[in-house]
């Protein structure tokens, strides 16, 4: 007795809510997708490689003469700069820069664990 009026009750709830639990387990699939495949993409993109050559980092950063010290520590690299409007930020995501922090008269540029490479290549 107990059990057919639980099943009822299951196969109540099942006809009027059915619809809408499969729309949600759809929905919760096809954003834990899509979020793997854009963050997969996402570290791809931001990867410092070590065949970069330091002509690629002095053009995007206005030149050698734009420059007029750099300090690296972890994964940060700090560059004090002559004129900040010569910097290429595209041209630094491309390269592998995560994040660029812009002060007034310097700039820290988070990179993965290559700042000391960087810091090197820019001499």
């Amino acid at each position: 007795m107990i059990y057919s009026e639980i099943k009822d009750d299951f196969n109540f709830f099942l006809r009027n809510y059915g619809i809408w639990i499969a729309v949600a387990v759809a929905a919760v699939i096809g954003i834990t997708i899509f979020l793997i495949i854009f963050l997969n993409k996402r570290k791809k993109a931001n990867k410092v490689t070590d065949n970069t050559s330091s002509d690629d980092w002095l053009i995007a950063l206005g030149g050698k003469e734009n420059i007029s010290e750099s300090s690296a520590n972890g994964s940060r690299l700090t560059v004090k700069l002559v004129d900040q409007n010569k910097i290429d930020k595209d041209k630094l995501k491309e390269l592998g820069v995560s994040n660029i922090v812009t002060m007034s008269d310097k700039i820290i540029l988070v990179l993965e664990d290559k700042a000391e490479l960087i810091k090197n290549k820019l001499g």
